[in-house]
C-alpha cells in the first residue's frame, strides 16, 4: 500500500480540527487509482476504481459490500455517501480512512471533484482527472507496477479496471448477466515481450467493475517480458510477465568490422530487434544493418532505403506502440515538395522484410497511432497514407481540412491554419499575442494589440475560425498584456528558446535569440467559463490578471497583484502553472518588472488566483531564496512546482530544489544530502513523485545520482559504486521501479550500465562482455592540434516501455564490436 503524503495528512488533520468531530475529511492528494497507485491528480478511466484517502471517512468497524453482488451507493445508518456532483456513486468498502468506490462509466472527461457525504455532514471536495478509457492493471505487489496476472499454461489471465461501456451495457456497480458475457466496446489488444498477443477481455460475473482479460502468450514469451495493454490506442499502467530474479544480458558480436555507425533505430515495443545505420552514401541510400536477438543474427539491409532530408541519422523508424521498423524504399526520385518514394520497407520481428506499394510518392514517414506508420504525400491537398505494418495494407484517411487544433477550451471541433491566422480588432489593433483559445462552437479567444514594440491599445476578442471578430473587450485604462521580452540581457551568452509547438518559438531576422511567436499569455478556466491574461500595468508598478467572462454581457476584472509584485518575465514565454487539484493558477513572481531575457530567471515566489474564489494569494520561497524559472529548470509535478537555484556562475548547478505545493499554497526546500555539493540535469518521475539529477561532489555525477521525494520533502543519495568516477542517470522504468544509469571508469578507461532499485535501492552493476570496453557511446577521440574533438553519436535504446536496454558496444580502441541487450529485473 502506497503511503500518504505526510504533508497532506497534516493537512487533512489541520481542516479536521476546524469541523465537528465526526465530519468526514478527503485528503485533498487522497484520491488515487485503486490499480495504478498513480500519485494525485490520478487519471481514472470511466468505470474505474478510486481509494479515497482521509479521515472520519467512516466507523472503525468499517463496511464491506456483499460479495457477488451489486454495489450499493449507500452504506450504514447514518448512510454513507460518495457524490460526484449531485450522483452518489457505487462502494465497494468503508473505513475511517479509505472508501473504495466506482466511477460510473458515464462520467465525463476532464478533472472531477469528488465529496464524501456521513449523514448530515459533508467533506470538502478532492478532485481527480477522468480520462478515456485505458487499462488499469491489478499487480501482485498492488502498488501499480512489476508482475501482473497469473500464467496457466499458455494463457496469462489479468484483471483490470478503466475499460470503459460494455456491450451489451452494464450499470455503474452491476453484474453482468450470467448467461450474457459483456465485453468491452472499445477493443483491447496486447504485446508481451513486443509481440502482438491474442486477447480477450470480459467483465467479471463477481466484482462489479472489474475486467477479465485472457492473452494467449507469444511462444517466445518469456519471464520479465513487458506486458502492453492498450483500450484503443491508451495504454495502461506499465506491468511484468512474472519478474526476473536477475537482470538477463544477451550479446550479440558482429560478424565482421561494420565500420562507421551513425544511429541505433530500435523497436518501441520488442527488445532486441533494431536497425544500425552508417552515413548517407552519394547515391542517396543510408547503409543499414538489422541485428534481431530472438534469432540472434545481424544481416545488411537489402536494397536502399532514403529520406528526402539528407542531414537526418538515419531513414528508419519506429512504430509507435507497436514492434515494426520502416522507411521510405529509395532510390530518391523527386524532392521534399514533389514526394521521393512510393514504396515502404517495413520490418517485422515476425516475418521477412517487405515492401509496400503507396498510391503515391511520399515526401516522409511518420510514426502513427496504434502502431501504424503515415506516408505525407505533399500536393494539395495533403493526403496521408497510412500503412498497417502487421498486413501491409494501405488505406487513406479522410483528413477533414489541414489545420492546427485549436488550443485550449472545450471542444467544438474547429481548428485554425496558424499560419495565415489574422485579425484585426478597429483601432489599429490587429497584432496577435494570444494563441487562440478553443472556446467551442467555432469560436476562439484571442488577444491583440496595435504595436509588437511599443503598444498602447489591446483588445480581447471573440472571433471565428476565419478571425472575423464576434464580440471585442477592450482593456482597461492603465492595463496592457504583459508580453514576453525580444532582447537578451547583456553577458547572458547564446540564444534562448520557449516551448515549441503551435505559437512557439520562431527566429528572429538576423538569426540570434529564439522568441516565442504569440508573447502574451491568455487561459481558459472551463468551469466558469472565464478566460485570464496576464496584464502589467502601464506605469510598471505591479502586474496582474484581467478577467474576461465568454458570456456576454458580464463586466471584466483586473485582478491585481501587490504593489512591486510582478510574473517573472525573463524568459522567452511568461511561466504558469494550471494546478488541477486546488483549481489554482500559480505564476512565478520577481520584485522586478523584466524586460530582458536571462539565462537565469529568477523568481521569489507564487502569485496564485483560485478560479473557485477569484482570489489570489502569494507565496514567498522560505529563506529570501529564488529558483530559475526558465525553460525546463522549473515544472510541475503532480501539483508540486519545483525550481532550481541555478546560478548562472556555476555552469548549470545547483545547491537547493525549491518546492511549490499547490493544494496547501505552502512552499519548502530540500537541501542536500551531506555527501553532495551541488546537483545538475533534474528530471521527474510522476509514478512516484520524485525528482532525479547528477549529484556532484568535485566533478558533476561523480557522487552519484540525488533523488528528491516531493511527497515526502525528503532527498536521498544513489551513491556512485566503487571503482566508478562518475554516474549518468538515464531513465527510469515505470514496470519495474529501476533507474538505468551508466557509470564512466578511468583506469581501465571504460563505461558500464548500472540499475539502482528505486524500491530497496539495491544497485546491480551490469558487467561488460569480453572485448567490449564502453557501452552506448564511444568517448571522443583526442583531436588533432587546431581541432576540435568529433562528437560520438548515442548508439543505444534506454526504452520504458519494453523494459530493456539495447546499445552497441565498443573495444578499448573505440570500434563497435556488437551489441548489448539488457533486460531489466
Amino acid at each position: 500500500m502506497r503511503p500518504l503524503p505526510a504533508v497532506c495528512l497534516l493537512a487533512a488533520l489541520c481542516s479536521a480540527l476546524a469541523q465537528p468531530p465526526t465530519s468526514p475529511v478527503v485528503n485533498p492528494r487522497g484520491v488515487i487509482n485503486a490499480y495504478t497507485q498513480q500519485p494525485a491528480p490520478s487519471p481514472v478511466a470511466p468505470g474505474g476504481i478510486v481509494w479515497i484517502n482521509g479521515i472520519n471517512l467512516g466507523p472503525a468497524a468499517g463496511w464491506i459490500a456483499d460479495p457477488n453482488s451489486p454495489l450499493p451507493t449507500q452504506a450504514l445508518d447514518p448512510p454513507i455517501e460518495v457524490r460526484i456532483g449531485e450522483r452518489a456513486i457505487p462502494l465497494y468498502s468503508v473505513t475511517p480512512s479509505r472508501i473504495v468506490a466506482q466511477i460510473p462509466v458515464d462520467t465525463p472527461q476532464g478533472v472531477t471533484q469528488i465529496v464524501v457525504r456521513r449523514g448530515e455532514q459533508q467533506s470538502a471536495p478532492a478532485r481527480f482527472t477522468v480520462v478515456q478509457p485505458s487499462p488499469s492493471i491489478a499487480t501482485a505487489n498492488g502498488l501499480g507496477f512489476g508482475s501482473a496476472g497469473t500464467v496457466s499454461g499458455n494463457a496469462l489471465t489479468i484483471r483490470a479496471s478503466g475499460l470503459g461501456q460494455t456491450e451489451p451495457p452494464t450499470a455503474p456497480g452491476a453484474l453482468p448477466a450470467a448467461d450474457t458475457p459483456a465485453s468491452p466496446r472499445i477493443p483491447v489488444r496486447a504485446y508481451v515481450g513486443g509481440l502482438p498477443a491474442a486477447v480477450t477481455a470480459q467483465l467479471s460475473n463477481n466484482t462489479p467493475g472489474v475486467f477479465e482479460i485472457s492473452v494467449e502468450l507469444p511462444p517466445a514469451a518469456q519471464p520479465g517480458d513487458a506486458i502492453n495493454l492498450y483500450s484503443g490506442n491508451n495504454a495502461g499502467n506499465r506491468v511484468a510477465l512474472n519478474s526476473l530474479a536477475a537482470p538477463r544480458i544477451d550479446y550479440l558480436p558482429f560478424p565482421r568490422a561494420v565500420g562507421n555507425l551513425r544511429a541505433l533505430t530500435a523497436s518501441d515495443l520488442h527488445p532486441g530487434y533494431l536497425v544500425l545505420t552508417g552515413p548517407r552514401g552519394d547515391d542517396g541510400c543510408w547503409p543499414s544493418l538489422l541485428v534481431d536477438f530472438a534469432s540472434k543474427k545481424t544481416a545488411d539491409i537489402p536494397g536502399c532505403q532514403t529520406a528526402a532530408a539528407a542531414q537526418l541519422l538515419t531513414p528508419f523508424m519506429a512504430s509507435n506502440d507497436g514492434s515494426a521498423l520502416a522507411a521510405l524504399a529509395g532510390p530518391a526520385d523527386g524532392d521534399a515538395t514533389t514526394g521521393i518514394s512510393s514504396k515502404v520497407t517495413i520490418l517485422t520481428p515476425t516475418a521477412e522484410p517487405r515492401d509496400v506499394d503507396l498510391p503515391g510518392k511520399a515526401a516522409t514517414l511518420a510514426a502513427g497511432a496504434g502502431g501504424t506508420f503515415n506516408a505525407i504525400l505533399p500536393g494539395t491537398p495533403v493526403r496521408i497514407a497510412q500503412i498497417d505494418p502487421a498486413t501491409g495494407e494501405v488505406t487513406e484517411p479522410n483528413l477533414g481540412g489541414v489545420g492546427v487544433p485549436g488550443i485550449g477550451g472545450g471542444g467544438g471541433g474547429a481548428v485554425i491554419n496558424l499560419n495565415n491566422f489574422e485579425v484585426d480588432l478597429g483601432d489599429g489593433v490587429k497584432e496577435l499575442v494570444s494563441a487562440p483559445i478553443n472556446l467551442g462552437q467555432n469560436q476562439f479567444g484571442v488577444a491583440a494589440v496595435d504595436s509588437l514594440d511599443t503598444p498602447t491599445k489591446a483588445k480581447f476578442a471573440i472571433v471565428n475560425a476565419q478571425g472575423q471578430p464576434q464580440r471585442t473587450v477592450n482593456f482597461p485604462d492603465g492595463w496592457l498584456p504583459l508580453l514576453s521580452p525580444t532582447q537578451q540581457a547583456p553577458g547572458q551568452g547564446g540564444g534562448m528558446a520557449g516551448p515549441g509547438g503551435p505559437g512557439g518559438p520562431v527566429a528572429l531576422p538576423g538569426g540570434g535569440i529564439v522568441v516565442a511567436r504569440f508573447r502574451g499569455t491568455a487561459l481558459l478556466d472551463a468551469a466558469s467559463r472565464q478566460v485570464y491574461l496576464i496584464v502589467r500595468a502601464t506605469d510598471k508598478s505591479k502586474d496582474g490578471f484581467l478577467r474576461i467572462p465568454v458570456q456576454a454581457g458580464q463586466a471584466s476584472e483586473i485582478h491585481a497583484f501587490a504593489d512591486s509584485r510582478f510574473a517573472a518575465s525573463c524568459t522567452a514565454q511568461t511561466r504558469t502553472f494550471t494546478l488541477e487539484l486546488a483549481r489554482r493558477l500559480a505564476v512565478p513572481i520577481s520584485p522586478t518588472p523584466e524586460t530582458l531575457i536571462r539565462t537565469a530567471c529568477g523568481a521569489s515566489g507564487f502569485v496564485t488566483l483560485d478560479f473557485a474564489t477569484r482570489r489570489l494569494s502569494e507565496t514567498n520561497l522560505p529563506g529570501q531564496g529564488q529558483f530559475n524559472v526558465t525553460g525546463n529548470a522549473a515544472n510541475d509535478v503532480n501539483d508540486y512546482v519545483y525550481g532550481a537555484n541555478t546560478d548562472p556562475a556555476q555552469q548549470g548547478r545547483s545547491d537547493t530544489i525549491y518546492v511549490f505545493d499547490g493544494v496547501t499554497n505552502s512552499a519548502f526546500r530540500l537541501d542536500l544530502p551531506p555527501e553532495i555539493s551541488s546537483f545538475a540535469n533534474v528530471n521527474a518521475f510522476p509514478a512516484m513523485g520524485i525528482l532525479y539529477a547528477q549529484a556532484t561532489s568535485r566533478t558533476v555525477g561523480d557522487a552519484g545520482i540525488v533523488v528528491f521525494d516531493l511527497e515526502n520533502a525528503n532527498a536521498r543519495l544513489l551513491p556512485t559504486p566503487a571503482g566508478f568516477a562518475s554516474v549518468q542517470p538515464m531513465t527510469i522504468f515505470p514496470a519495474t521501479r529501476k533507474l538505468i544509469a551508466r557509470g564512466t571508469r578511468t583506469e581501465p578507461a571504460a563505461t558500464q550500465f548500472l540499475i539502482y532499485d528505486l524500491v530497496s535501492g539495491d544497485l546491480q552493476i551490469i558487467a561488460n562482455p569480453e572485448g567490449v570496453s564502453f557501452v552506448g557511446q564511444a568517448p571522443n577521440a583526442a583531436p588533432q592540434p587546431g581541432q576540435q574533438a568529433q562528437q560520438q553519436p548515442a548508439l543505444q535504446n534506454v526504452n520504458p516501455k519494453s523494459n530493456a536496454v539495447t546499445a552497441v558496444g565498443f573495444d578499448a580502441q573505440r570500434r563497435p564490436v556488437g551489441v548489448l541487450l539488457i533486460r531489466s529485473h
